[in-house]
C-alpha cells in the first residue's frame, strides 16, 4: 500500500533527483485546478560578524569579585554580576536579564568586547517541482525514544539537479573510496532512509558500504539555542528555557542534549533542535553492510536499487 502525506508533513523534505543530488527542500505545496507543484528552497549561508555574547559573559564573570556580603549570602559569581548590571542599568531587581543588558553593561564600563563570525542560513527560492516529476515520497522515522529522527525524502524521476549543476548522468556506479561516500544519507529504492555511510567494506569479490544510524547526543550552547528560537518566533519557549536553566552554575553555558530533552518533557513542549547547534556529537550504531551492486546512484545521497524488504530477504539487514 502506497503511503500518502499531508502538505504540512512534507515541509522541509529533501527533494532528490534521480542521480542522488539534492535539488532543494520543500517550502510549500501549491495546489491549483490543473496542477500540483512543490515550491523548493535552498539553505544559503550568510556569514556575519557579531558580538560573542557567550565569551563576553565569561570574561565579565572572571572579573567579578566576591564581597563579604555576597559571601554571607552565598551568592555565586553570576548572581553578583547580575546585581552589578541591574544597578548600573537602573533595572528592577525582578527584571530578567538578556544579552543586550550584558552588552550595554560592558559598553558602560568600556570593557573589551569580543566578536565572532557566525553563519546563519537563509532560505532562497530554488524553483518548482511538478507532482508528475515525483517518483516516490517517503518519511522515515529512524531510531527510537529520544534518539528518534525523521528523514523526509521526495525522489524525482529525472536528473533535475544534475542538469542544473551540469553533472553528466552516471551510466554505471564506479567504485569509490571511503572519503567519497562517508556520512552520505542512504535511501532504498522506495525512499526509505537506512542511515548514513560509515566506510567502504569488502565482501568476497566485491566492495560495499557500511551503514550506520546516527544518535543525537552532545552539548548545546544555550545562547545559540536562545538566538535560534527567537529568530524562529518561539519566544514562549525562550522564556521557559531561561527560567528552567536560571540556576545553572555560572560557568555553564552549554547543556547536554539529555538535559534539554528532560526540560522539553517536563515543560511538555517540542521544538526542532538544529544539528549545527549540537557540538561534541555523536554516536554511531551499526545498521548493515550493503554490496556495491545494490547501489543505484551516488550523489549528495546514495540511492539503492533494492528495497528494505529485499535487503532483509538477502540477509543484509
Amino acid at each position: 500500500m502506497k503511503l500518502a502525506y499531508r502538505e504540512d508533513e512534507l515541509l522541509d523534505a529533501l527533494i532528490i533527483d534521480s542521480e542522488g543530488y539534492v535539488y532543494g527542500k520543500v517550502e510549500r505545496v501549491n495546489i491549483k485546478e490543473d496542477e500540483v507543484t512543490l515550491l523548493a528552497y535552498e539553505d544559503m549561508p550568510d556569514e556575519k560578524t557579531s558580538i560573542d555574547v557567550a565569551s563576553l559573559k565569561e570574561e565579565l564573570l572572571k572579573g567579578t569579585k566576591k564581597t563579604l556580603l555576597s559571601r554571607i549570602r552565598r551568592a555565586n559569581s553570576a548572581e553578583i554580576l547580575a546585581g552589578h548590571i541591574r544597578k548600573e542599568l537602573e533595572l528592577k531587581p525582578s527584571e530578567e536579564l538578556n544579552d543586550d543588558h550584558y552588552v550595554k553593561y560592558a559598553q558602560r564600563l568600556d570593557f573589551p568586547t569580543p566578536y565572532a563570525k557566525t553563519s546563519v542560513d537563509r532560505k532562497e527560492q530554488k524553483g518548482t517541482v511538478n507532482l508528475s516529476e515525483v517518483k516516490t515520497i517517503k518519511i522515515t522515522v529512524m531510531g527510537k525514544d529520544k534518539d528518534t529522527r525523521v528523514i523526509k525524502a521526495v525522489i524525482l524521476h529525472d536528473p533535475k539537479e544534475a542538469a542544473f549543476r551540469k553533472i553528466p548522468v552516471q551510466e554505471t556506479v564506479t567504485y569509490r573510496g571511503t572519503n567519497a561516500v562517508r556520512d552520505k544519507l542512504v535511501l532504498d529504492a522506495e525512499g526509505t532512509a537506512l542511515g548514513y555511510t560509515d566506510s567502504v567494506v569488502l565482501f568476497h569479490g566485491t566492495p560495499g558500504i557500511r551503514v550506520y544510524a546516527l544518535r543525537m547526543s552532545g552539548k548545546v550552547n544555550l545562547n545559540l539555542l536562545v538566538k535560534y528560537l527567537e529568530e524562529s518566533g518561539q519566544g514562549n519557549v525562550v522564556a521557559l528555557l531561561r527560567k528552567h536553566f536560571a540556576n545553572l552554575e555560572s560557568h555553564r553555558y552549554t547543556v547536554e542534549t539529555d538535559e534539554l530533552e528532560d526540560f522539553m518533557y517536563q515543560m511538555r513542549i517540542v521544538f526542532r533542535l538544529p544539528e549545527k547547534l549540537v557540538t561534541d556529537q555523536r554516536a554511531k550504531e551499526f545498521v548493515a553492510d550493503i554490496p556495491w551492486n545494490s547501489i543505484h546512484k551516488i550523489g549528495d545521497v546514495i540511492l539503492l536499487n533494492s528495497t528494505l524488504a529485499d535487503l532483509r530477504m538477502k540477509g543484509y539487514l
